[in-house]
C-alpha cells in the first residue's frame, strides 16, 4: 500500500501528534508499505487574523514561505526522532494538489490539512482524516467542525473523539488508540520506594490547565512540605514558577524516563481537554499513580480509584485534594502505580498499527479499543 501522511509544518521541537504519525510511518514502512510524510511550508492561515493589518502581514509571510518552498531551501530532517530510512520525509511549498503524490491512501492529520485533503482528486488516494483532538483551540470552531462533518473516512484516537464525530456527522469513526513506546518507557526504579515527587507537563496553552496544576501543587505543598515537583515542557522556565519546583526544558528521552517519570510517585494532568494525553500513558508505563482532570482523552486508560484519581476539569482545589489523598496513603499510591504499569502494557505499537492498517484498507475492526 502506498500511503501519504500530511502533517503541519516541520518543527524543531517534539510534538505529540507528530510523534504518533512518525511512529506509524516507521512501523508501516518496516512492514513493507511505501510511506511518505509531507510537511507544507505554509498552510495559508492568514485569513484567521481579525486585524486587517495583521492579516496582510500574515499573507506576506505565507507568500515568503511559499517562495522558500519553491526554491527548495528547507531541510527535510526530523531532528528529534529517528526516522526509518524507508520513510520519505518531504517539505512541499503548500498542500496544493500539484505537490501531492499519487497514492493508495492520503491521510490528513490537522483540521487545516483536512480542508485541503477533502478536495484532492481521487488519484491522490482514498481520503482519511486522522483526528487526534477536537481542535477548536487552534482554529474557528465552525471550520474545525466542518472538517469533522466531511465525507472523508475518519480515524480517531479516543472514545470521546469518536463520540464527538458521531454527534457532529453521524459517522462511525475507526478508533485506533495511541500506543506507548515500551522500549522507551518502562519502570527502572522500585515503585514502592519512590519519594513524594509529583511530575507534570507544563504548557502555556490555557486549556492545558497549568495554572490549575500549579495551584494544586501549592495546596499540597502546604500540607506536605517534603513534597517535590518537577515540570517539563518545550518552553523556557516560566518566570512565575516557584523556586521549589524543578523545571526541565526539552528533556531528552532518557531524562524524561529516568529523572522525571521514574523518579515520580504521582503524575498529574490538569488539562481541561485532551485528545489522548500521551504523557500520562508514558508516566503510567514508568510506574506512576495518576491524578488527572476528566479531560476526555485519558478516560481510555485512567480509571478512577483503580490506577488514579479523576476530578472535574478546571478544579484546582479538587486536584490538590486528590494529590494530598495519595501523598497521605503510600500503600494506595503504590497499588495505583502497579496497576498503571499493567494497564499501559495494553497499548502497544503492534496492536495500534494493526488497527490502523485495517482502517486504511477499509476492513472492519473487530475490536475498536485496546
Amino acid at each position: 500500500m502506498k500511503i501519504t501522511f500530511i502533517l503541519p509544518k516541520l518543527t524543531r521541537h517534539p510534538t505529540g501528534g507528530g510523534k504518533i504519525v512518525y511512529q506509524y510511518a516507521n512501523a508501516m514502512a518496516n512492514a513493507g508499505h511505501s510511506v511518505e510524510v509531507l510537511h507544507p511550508e505554509t498552510l495559508f492561515l492568514w485569513n484567521l487574523r481579525k486585524n486587517p493589518f495583521l492579516m496582510l502581514l500574515s499573507l506576506a509571510a505565507d507568500c515568503a514561505r511559499l517562495l522558500r518552498g519553491w526554491m527548495g531551501r528547507s531541510a527535510s530532517i526530523v531532528s528529534w526522532m529517528t526516522i526509518d530510512p524507508a520513510v520519505k520525509i518531504r517539505v512541499v511549498p503548500a498542500l496544493f494538489p500539484r505537490y501531492i503524490p499519487h497514492a493508495d491512501v492520503v491521510v490528513a492529520s490537522l483540521w487545516r490539512t483536512a480542508e485541503y485533503v477533502e478536495n484532492y482528486p481521487a488519484s491522490k488516494g482514498a481520503k482519511f482524516y486522522f483526528i487526534q483532538h477536537h481542535e477548536t483551540w487552534s482554529g474557528p470552531e465552525r471550520r474545525v467542525n466542518q472538517t469533522l462533518m466531511s465525507s472523508m473516512n475518519k480515524i480517531v484516537i479516543s472514545g470521546w473523539l469518536r463520540d464527538v464525530v458521531k454527534d457532529l456527522s453521524g459517522d462511525d469513526a475507526y478508533q485506533v488508540p495511541n500506543p506507548v513506546d515500551h522500549d522507551e518507557f518502562f519502570p527502572t526504579a522500585p515503585i514502592a520506594n519512590r519519594r513524594h515527587l509529583v511530575s507534570m507537563l507544563y504548557s502555556p496553552h490555557i486549556w492545558k490547565g497549568a495554572a490549575d496544576g500549579l495551584a494544586a501543587l501549592a495546596l499540597a505543598k502546604r500540607k506536605f512540605p517534603d513534597m517535590e515537583a518537577i515540570l517539563f515542557g518545550i518552553s523556557p522556565r516560566p518566570d512565575a514558577l516557584p523556586s521549589w519546583i524543578k523545571y526541565v526544558q526539552n528533556p531528552a528521552k532518557r531524562v524524561l524516563r529516568e529523572e522525571i517519570y521514574n523518579a515520580s510517585s504521582i503524575y498529574m494532568c490538569p488539562s481541561w481537554t485532551e485528545g489522548w494525553g500521551l504523557p500520562v500513558l508514558e508516566a503510567m508505563a514508568c510506574g506512576c499513580a495518576i491524578v488527572t482532570s476528566d479531560n476526555g482523552g485519558t478516560r481510555d486508560f485512567v480509571v478512577n480509584e483503580e490506577n488514579g484519581l479523576v476530578v472535574a476539569p478546571k478544579s484546582p482545589d479538587a486536584l490538590g485534594q486528590a494529590l494530598m489523598s495519595l501523598l497521605a496513603d503510600a500503600e494506595r499510591c503504590t497499588i495505583f502505580a502497579v496497576r498503571s504499569v499493567e494497564m499501559a502494557k495494553e497499548f502497544t505499537l503492534q496492536a495500534s498499527v494493526s488497527k490502523l492498517v485495517a482502517a486504511l484498507e477499509d476492513r472492519p475492526v473487530a475490536e475498536m479499543r485496546c
